[in-house]
């Protein structure tokens, strides 16, 4: 099963670039094989639109910005952030706009120094993360980058902790401790928890990160998907040291996979600890990101497609959730619930070409 083949994961928030980085130039985002382009807007407020003009089918997002305005490069057309279409420099000024001179807006909104996009019928708000919110810990942005693999590859690698004693052999794992000494799962519908105990190896780097001593430790993780793309998981460690790991996976196309991974910490960390903690997570990650291109995209949800073990009770739900929610039909399709206003312009849009 290919992303692309879940229309249901049209209807989740996905993060698809840093707040930050999104000034006062307009910026192309793919997400599941469509392109869009997101911008601020009047007032500084994010907006985001297909990436394409009503026109002769430009990329907006080649143009520029004035005024909280995107300005199409071909023919200098302005729309504003609810799409409408504000100048149209051949036309006469006396000239009303057609209301048809638009673009197709897309939801889009900001959490946690994160743009988020959303182009279906959202199941829910953009996730509320705990610890992110919560002033006794710190909120640390470690990466953002385009993966050669797919969404669900990703999240699944998240969830399987028994890949760490060998993946991560050189950099936290421990090969000659590849059991678990606990776990223990819960799902609530398409919620999957899993609480699991194992033995990790305190390299260097560890130590100057955790401040723990010794050669192991006894890592607890609280795994949790959060959303189908989405992990977290909060690593208590014995000196009561909170290391908790967001990861998102937004599905750029079925073999492609824009990778975020921010944590929150509760030790206070200086820039300097800060600076060794990104690194060793980039290690990290860096050893997930090389395994999983070797890696076919292509999914299965059938469990009995691949071969599992105990261990791999967390990933065997995950794909149960994936396959119901592929299952799922629906006589309305996004576009039609949300964006009916806009339907019939694109139809004709469409249509001319």
């Amino acid at each position: 099963m290919y992303v692309s083949e879940i229309p249901t994961l049209r209807d989740y928030w996905y993060p698809v670039a840093y707040s930050a980085d999104l000034t006062d130039a307009p910026r192309p985002v793919r997400l599941l094989n469509d392109v869009y382009v997101i911008w601020r807007a009047t007032g500084g407020k994010v907006a985001c639109a297909v990436d394409e003009c009503p026109h002769r089918a430009a990329r907006l997002s080649q143009g520029w910005v004035e005024n909280g305005q995107l300005v199409c490069p071909y023919h200098g057309w302005a729309f504003d952030g609810t799409g409408a279409c504000t100048r149209i420099p051949q036309n006469d000024p006396e000239r009303p706009i057609p209301p048809r001179a638009r673009t197709l807006p897309m939801l889009v909104d900001e959490k946690y120094g994160l743009v988020w996009l959303c182009v279906g019928m959202p199941r829910a708000d953009i996730p509320t993360l705990e610890e992110a919110e919560d002033s006794g810990f710190t909120l640390i942005h470690e990466m953002m980058e385009i993966w050669d693999t797919s969404a669900p590859r990703v999240i699944d690698n998240a969830l399987d902790i028994s890949h760490v004693a060998w993946t991560h052999r050189n950099t936290i794992g421990d090969s000659n401790a590849s059991q678990f000494e606990s776990f223990e799962i819960h799902r609530d519908g398409h919620h999957l928890s899993a609480r699991i105990s194992y033995r990790a190896r305190i390299t260097e780097a560890l130590r100057r990160n955790t401040g723990l001593t010794g050669d192991f430790t006894t890592r607890v993780t609280n795994s949790e998907l959060v959303q189908p793309l989405m992990y977290k998981d909060v690593m208590e460690y014995e000196n009561g040291l909170r290391h908790v790991l967001y990861k998102t996976a937004t599905p750029v196309d079925d073999s492609h996979t824009l990778f975020c991974q921010f944590i929150a910490r509760n030790d206070d960390p200086d820039a300097e600890k800060i600076a060794g903690i990104v690194a060793l997570d980039r290690r990290i990650q860096a050893e997930d990101r090389k395994l999983l291109a070797g890696v076919r995209p292509e999914f299965p949800l059938d469990i009995q497609t691949e071969m599992h073990t105990r261990a791999d009770r967390m990933t065997v739900e995950y794909r149960k959730i994936l396959a119901e929610l592929a299952a799922e039909n629906s006589d309305v399709t996004p576009d039609e619930a949300w964006a009916r206003p806009f339907l019939s312009t694109v139809k004709a849009q469409r249509s001319r070409r």
